[in-house]
């Protein structure tokens, strides 16, 4: 946005005195641009704020959205571990299932039944 006055020469505009003070016609003039650059400004100000408010809903809809995936995940997170902790206890099993089978052998090879000893 290009601003045809600045505060400089806002500041040291001097006008021309008529017989009766200053001439109406430049007084006008030169307030008709301040006045134009304010509805600039003010058109300016206006398309900002409507991109903020659009940015702000954009964002909050996405800090939602970055809940519900963190909830997803820190769901699926708990699943892993129950799934983890079960496929942890099967291994456990096997291992001792695998165990006792061996004690079984070694108990056979020793000449001592598995089934009769308490």
């Amino acid at each position: 946005m290009k601003l045809r006055l600045n505060s400089r020469e806002i500041l040291n505009k001097k006008f021309k005195q008529a017989p009766n003070g200053y001439n109406p016609d430049e007084v006008d003039a030169f307030l008709d641009k301040i006045l134009d650059d304010y509805r600039s400004i003010d058109e300016e100000i206006e398309s900002l704020n409507t991109e903020i408010i659009s940015l702000r809903r954009d964002n909050e809809t996405l800090k939602a959205n970055l809940r519900d995936k963190d909830q997803i995940i820190s769901i699926q997170k708990s699943k892993n571990i129950a799934l983890m902790s079960q496929h942890q206890s099967s291994l456990d099993n096997l291992e001792l299932l695998q165990k006792c089978s061996a004690y079984e052998r070694k108990l056979y090879e020793l000449g001592v039944d598995p089934n009769k000893v308490k």
